[in-house]
């Protein structure tokens, strides 16, 4: 009964930081944006896999690698890049999914004693999806995202790095580059 009780009480105290230590968790994030435009229209321009320079105003340039990688050169400081795979086209639902398969390395620091990397953006293992559909004879299109934060180990977490940091930059990218979709189109 002695090492019952021990046990129990060591199990007791264990929980709670078995809890708190765990890596990153799957992350989501979702923008949705109207745009008054034949839905066609909209799509034409989305499934342009290697055109999304023409309308995301964060994106210099894009450079095609085959029909199924592009390379997007963003037009922060140090003109950091994205390299992507267009993973599926779905003609029928006018949605296209990508995946991203890697990313500059903005700087690295030192963490707890490991050498950490800043990438482009602060996620990993990221999937999205960017779709169209009419909504009221306008075109709503929406671009959703999955990932985990890049920095895979378990808390602390560096500065910038954190889940809720890796779904704000991930948004913020999202939604500007919905605006610049928006604005393109209605010209």
């Amino acid at each position: 009964m002695k090492k019952f009780l021990q046990f129990a009480v060591a199990a007791l105290v264990a929980l709670p930081m078995i809890s708190v230590a765990h890596g990153p968790t799957r992350q989501t994030t979702s923008e949705t944006i109207t745009i008054n435009a034949p839905v066609d229209k909209v799509w034409e321009v989305i499934q342009d896999f290697g055109g999304i320079h023409k309308w995301h105003p964060e994106v210099a340039s894009t450079e095609m690698q085959g029909d199924e990688t592009r390379i997007i050169t963003l037009t922060r400081d140090g003109s950091p890049t994205i390299t992507e795979s267009l993973t599926r086209v779905e003609e029928d639902k006018k949605t296209i999914r990508t995946r991203i398969n890697e990313m500059s390395v903005i700087k690295t620091i030192e963490f707890n004693s490991v050498e950490t990397p800043y990438y482009t953006l602060p996620v990993s293992t990221y999937s999205s999806w960017l779709s169209v559909k009419e909504v009221g004879g306008k075109a709503e299109v929406q671009w959703r995202g999955a990932f985990y934060r890049s920095f895979m180990n378990n808390p602390p977490v560096p500065e910038g790095q954190s889940d809720r940091e890796a779904v704000e930059a991930v948004s913020a990218f999202y939604a500007k580059g919905l605006e610049g979709l928006k604005a393109a189109l209605e010209k």
